[in-house]
């Protein structure tokens, strides 16, 4: 199993070279941070846990100024090591810093007292025993701590076999429980082109597996790119594993098509794909207040933006309108940061995507109030069908007893029925087949929950698909016949009032597929072995129909001049219309048996 960790603390504290210590790779790769010594971006480095398998390590900046980068850093880490300079001791970042990891919900991390060569025995125990009170008071645990000396390569081994320890104890269960709520994603830290190679991404791999060749959604676009090829620690590889660091080659996306903050995913359907998102603020840990109507800079993941915040009077909710569209998760943690400055304002979890009728407004609000304050997935479909009678389903454990299961949604029993209904009575009284796009419209459902919805439709034999279009009538949907039964199925509608005559035409199989169309309800056989559509018999009956009483006499000239068939086709259509119990012959003249608002029932 692969593991990503990171460190945290002040500036200058020695982080990187600690890193340095472990895994014996530099981090700093910007020129400015070999010049100044201080690492501005994200530094990526690894080592080999005991079992073999490589440790990702992230470099976290511990400037101020760069308190993007470090939300970047530390979105998808097992662990974090807190470094605290024995020479220095607590700081006013150590603060901060330890804020933002327990505003993220990282709970693993181990406190690493470094430089223990500069001071003597007595110091390092009093800065030990601050930086524990100080995780007490600020966090709310006392982590395992940790003395080093980088500088003398004191410790660490220690410390690499710590890291294994903590990560084989903790990790499964907080991961299990991501990957449940989240499939395989992965948010970009960097971007650039390698020659011969093409675009190319970096970040780290949560939730599950990417393959060479595997087609991902590139998100808040919604492209659809390919993997080209996989690098982790430097080794090319067909499969990634999470939690583990990637460098990912992309076929389909320009360089300049890609920004930092953007999202990898397996799955279109397992994010919010969103320009504003209600967030459940956790108010403890910082005493900056949001202001109504006032700018912020949003953080989660890797990606960050200006957003306008509205916090609804009396609750912890606040909305943000962001600035630009974004991939987050439910549940997925946010930081709000001074616009124009690198004060952290609040935290909190994203509980909801996306824009809100104002009809469900205070509704959803109450629901949202209503969670406990650590809330699973299942507490959002009940909100969900609360609110709407629907919910995402996708891969998550849930109990679906009681819910109408639809593809990757879950339905009411209520909202399934009465949606049912509205599609029968739109279909019938418009009297023409229907596409997705335009049945939402109506029925006020979105594209893809409808989708879900008429294909179970289909299914069930409540409603036939033709390509795109849906209608009324029971059977098989087009989409399910044979490559066969499609190709017979094509060829009688071009043939339209000429017929689909079998003996002419020459197509392995026809006969038992033919016999199946009838038996479907796509065609309908006369005499001659002539068949036609069935929604073309439908018609040419109720134009022979229409407009006669029951047991009211007709030519056949009368027929002919209504349908415009030819007597080769008139004379096989009466008979089947005979044999169907909508007419008699009575001499040479044919009599209405059933009328003509019975003939499409």
């Amino acid at each position: 199993m692969s593991y990503v960790v990171g460190t945290a603390g002040h500036v200058d504290h020695g982080k990187s070279a600690l890193i340095k210590a472990l895994t014996g790779i530099d981090t700093a790769h910007l020129p400015q941070e070999k010049k100044r010594g201080m690492t501005i971006d994200l530094g990526f480095a690894y080592f080999k846990h005991q079992d073999g398998t490589p440790v990702g390590v992230i470099d976290v900046p511990g400037h101020e100024r760069f308190i993007r980068n470090m939300v970047a850093g530390v979105w998808s880490l097992d662990m974090v090591l807190f470094v605290v300079a024995a020479d220095e001791g607590w700081m006013q970042m150590s603060t901060d810093h330890l804020k933002v990891i327990a505003s993220m919900g990282i709970d693993n991390v181990t406190l690493v007292i470094s430089k223990s060569d500069l001071v003597d025995d007595d110091m390092l125990a009093l800065v030990e025993e601050e930086a524990l009170e100080q995780f007490l008071e600020i966090a709310g645990f006392i982590p395992d701590s940790v003395v080093v000396s980088a500088h003398q390569q004191k410790g660490i081994d220690e410390l690499r076999q710590h890291i294994c320890r903590k990560l084989d104890n903790h990790s499964n269960d907080a991961r299990q429980q991501t990957a449940v709520q989240r499939q395989a994603h992965l948010y970009i830290d960097r971007v650039f082109t390698v020659n011969g190679v093409g675009t190319t991404v970096t970040g780290s791999l949560c939730g599950g597996e990417f393959h060479v060749g595997q087609k991902l959604i590139l998100q808040p676009s919604g492209r659809e790119v390919q993997v080209k090829s996989l690098q982790s620690y430097h080794q090319n590889i067909e499969t990634a594993q999470p939690v583990s660091r990637v460098a990912i080659a992309l076929k389909g996306v320009k360089k300049k098509e890609v920004e930092r903050g953007f999202c990898l995913m397996a799955s279109k359907e397992s994010g919010f794909i969103v320009d504003e998102v209600i967030v459940r603020l956790d108010g403890m840990l910082f005493e900056n207040k949001c202001r109504n109507n006032s700018e912020v800079e949003v953080a989660f993941g890797t990606f960050n933006t200006l957003a306008k915040i509205f916090v609804f009077k009396g609750t912890n909710l606040a909305r943000l309108r962001l600035k630009e569209p974004a991939c987050c998760f439910w549940n997925q943690r946010a930081l709000l940061i001074q616009h124009g400055g690198s004060s952290i304002i609040n935290c909190g979890a994203v509980v909801w995507g996306g824009e809100v009728a104002k009809q469900h407004r205070n509704k959803l609000y109450d629901l949202l109030m209503a969670m406990p304050d650590q809330p699973a997935w299942e507490d959002y479909v009940t909100i969900n069908m609360s609110l709407y009678g629907y919910a995402k389903r996708g891969d998550h454990q849930l109990d679906e007893s009681g819910y109408k299961a639809c593809g990757d949604w879950l339905f009411t029993e209520e909202c399934y029925n009465n949606s049912h209904q509205m599609l029968e009575s739109i279909l019938k009284q418009e009297q023409i087949d229907l596409s997705v796009n335009e049945l939402s419209g109506k029925i006020q459902l979105p594209m893809n929950v409808l989708s879900a919805l008429l294909q179970q439709l289909v299914e069930e034999g409540k409603l036939k698909q033709s390509g795109e279009l849906f209608s009324l009538g029971s059977g098989r949907s087009e989409a399910q016949l044979s490559p066969t039964a499609k190709q017979i199925l094509e060829r009688m509608s071009q043939a339209e009032k000429q017929g689909y005559e079998a003996d002419k035409e020459k197509i392995p199989g026809a006969q038992k597929e033919l016999r199946n169309l009838v038996r479907l309800g796509f065609a309908v056989p006369l005499e001659g072995k002539i068949y036609y559509e069935k929604a073309l018999y439908d018609d040419l009956v109720n134009d022979i129909i229409e407009g006669r009483e029951v047991n009211e006499r007709f030519k056949i000239s009368d027929a002919r001049e209504r349908t415009g068939l030819s007597r080769k086709y008139m004379i096989p259509v009466l008979n089947r219309m005979e044999s169907d119990g909508w007419i008699k012959r009575v001499e040479n003249d044919r009599q209405v048996l059933r009328a003509a608002e019975t003939a499409l029932a």
